[in-house]
């Protein structure tokens, strides 16, 4: 079941319209962007990967932009330009590392890309 959501205008999920006015909720009040698990007991989603995948869905929509770290992410509200800010206790500020490109991964910390793949 789809329905309108009033700030957007655009279609979607019950679960996508309530991580998304929690998203602008924080960015709007500047705090720290709630993590997976709170956003899972928010919708009350008992599997782990539901709020990254409607978290991913808004930001191929364009509803939001996502800089992901190594332990934490912030995230842009496309409409208001609003950021959620980085938690307090996260001070790193190293990119994110995908799987198996990192240190101690057999590429030595270089993804090799064949002349096929691109």
């Amino acid at each position: 079941m789809r329905s309108i959501n009033p700030r957007t205008g655009t279609e979607m999920t019950p679960n996508e319209t309530i991580i998304y006015d929690e998203l602008c909720r924080v960015a709007e009040a500047g705090e720290a962007c709630p993590n997976y698990l709170d956003l899972n007991e928010l919708i009350g989603a008992e599997s782990s990967s539901t709020s990254p995948s409607i978290v991913k869905r808004l930001e191929d929509r364009g509803l939001i932009t996502v800089i992901r770290f190594q332990r934490f992410r912030q995230v842009k509200i496309c409409a208001t330009g609003h950021w959620t800010m980085k938690a307090p206790n996260q001070k790193t500020t190293s990119a994110h590392v995908p799987r198996g490109c990192g240190a101690g991964s057999r590429a030595g910390g270089k993804v090799r890309v064949s002349r096929g793949a691109i």
